[in-house]
């Protein structure tokens, strides 16, 4: 099913307010609520919208990496297989598209687009 997707430029305010919750996925669980405003402010803040959905996403460019630091997505469109591509574009002329995550399936979908895992977390619980 295909459908429109619109792209636009958030206020960092904003896109921080749509992006609560989205701290507790960090995988190095370093990341708090009090941080989103601030890598908003840092960063290039975006919405995707759909007819029946919205994705707001964070990129930082540093190093000549396009860093996702923050991305979440609602409603039945499949975010990652519309955004990635978005995303490389909109990456263009740098070195590269990186991100971190602990979902499964977007490692899955990530390395099908051509993405490599260039680390792993390491943890151990204390108690």
């Amino acid at each position: 099913m295909d459908q429109e997707i619109y792209l636009s430029r958030l206020e960092p305010q904003l896109a921080a307010q749509l992006l609560a919750g989205c701290e507790q996925l960090d995988p190095a669980g370093l990341c708090e609520a009090q941080d989103l405003p601030g890598m908003a402010e840092s960063g290039h803040c975006f919405a995707a919208t759909a007819p029946q959905g919205q994705a707001v996403y964070i990129i930082k460019v540093k190093n000549g990496i396009a860093w996702i630091d923050a991305c979440k997505g609602f409603g039945p469109v499949k975010w990652a297989d519309v955004l990635l591509p978005v995303i490389e574009a909109q990456a263009k002329g740098l070195a590269a598209v990186a991100f971190q995550t602990k979902r499964p399936a977007l490692i899955a979908k990530a390395i099908k687009k051509g993405y490599t895992v260039e680390g792993v977390i390491m943890r151990k619980s204390i108690q």
